[in-house]
């Protein structure tokens, strides 16, 4: 029997589908000296919406913090999917390694299906 468009709205909302990739930063320690796991989720669409709303009409000047930003939504919890890092902490990621922080945001935009053409496409508008 087929499902009902509420059944399978119901079926779509419940799925769980933002997938964590988990990454080690070897830069970064835990508490027993040893590179720190954290886990790099799929954004919502409404996160990113956000995101990207931020950038319309920045062409000129941009975001600042635009990569802390970004991965201020996907950094979590490598288990639980808790976001690490709130808005008000943005400004604290900023002050860490330049080097570290770009290869998350390259591993984050690619794992949120983000590619260097949509940042482009958003600078346009």
């Amino acid at each position: 029997m087929a499902l009902t468009a509420a059944e399978l709205a119901a079926q779509i909302l419940a799925s769980d589908d933002l997938g964590i990739l988990t990454v080690k930063v070897k830069e970064w320690k835990d508490g027993d000296g040893k590179p720190m796991s954290l886990g790099i989720r799929v954004m919502t669409v409404g996160e990113r919406d956000a995101y990207e709303r931020e950038w319309i009409g920045k062409r000129e000047t941009g975001i600042e913090n635009f990569r802390t930003k970004f991965l201020a939504r996907c950094l979590c919890h490598p288990e639980t999917g808790e976001r690490l890092f709130t808005d008000e902490q943005i400004e604290a990621l900023a002050s860490k390694s330049a080097r570290v922080v770009s290869t998350l945001f390259e591993k984050a935009m690619k794992h949120n299906a983000m590619s260097e053409a949509d940042v482009e496409e958003l600078a346009k508008n």
